[in-house]
């Protein structure tokens, strides 16, 4: 971890609002690009967070992992019948408008989350969620509309 980033994850630690953490990350453009209303747990910032990309609307629990690299190329480049190099991937993370993601939740690049959409806690999410849906299990799959639970939701609220 550099000095830079060590110094943005304890500044970012020290907000105890996730409103606050969102408008900090959307300031100081820490992300790929931050939209409003953004709410992001406790935490420190992720590695290549500037490959993530986050619209508007939304919330994203305690625990929940962006992970837009992965770090096998080091195990390949070091194995005895390496062939050449190999480059570490980056990918990128978009999440758009009006999404959840649950508590413990992990999404994985390259993957697009549509908007309307839910991701359970827990959830490994290692591909494109569709617009509208839930997901969730290991890894995500779809398990429910948005519009269903929303009216689900409301109609609970008002009984």
């Amino acid at each position: 971890m550099n000095i830079k980033r060590a110094l943005q994850s304890l500044r970012y630690a020290t907000f105890f609002s996730s409103f606050k953490r969102g408008n900090f990350v959307r300031k100081y453009h820490i992300f790929g690009a931050v939209g409003s209303n953004v709410r992001l747990p406790f935490g420190i910032i992720p590695l290549r967070a500037e490959n993530i990309y986050l619209h508007n609307n939304i919330e994203v629990a305690s625990g929940a992992k962006f992970i837009p690299h992965d770090a096998i190329h080091s195990v390949f480049n070091n194995m005895a019948d390496a062939d050449g190099e190999c480059k570490e991937f980056i990918g990128r993370i978009e999440v758009f408008d009006n999404v959840f993601i649950g508590a413990n939740a992990i999404i994985l690049a390259p993957c697009k989350i549509g908007p309307n959409a839910i991701i359970a806690a827990g959830a490994v999410v290692n591909k494109d969620v569709p617009e509208g849906c839930i997901v969730g299990g290991v890894p995500a799959r779809v398990i429910g509309s948005f519009e269903e639970l929303k009216k689900k939701r409301y109609s609970q609220s008002n009984t």
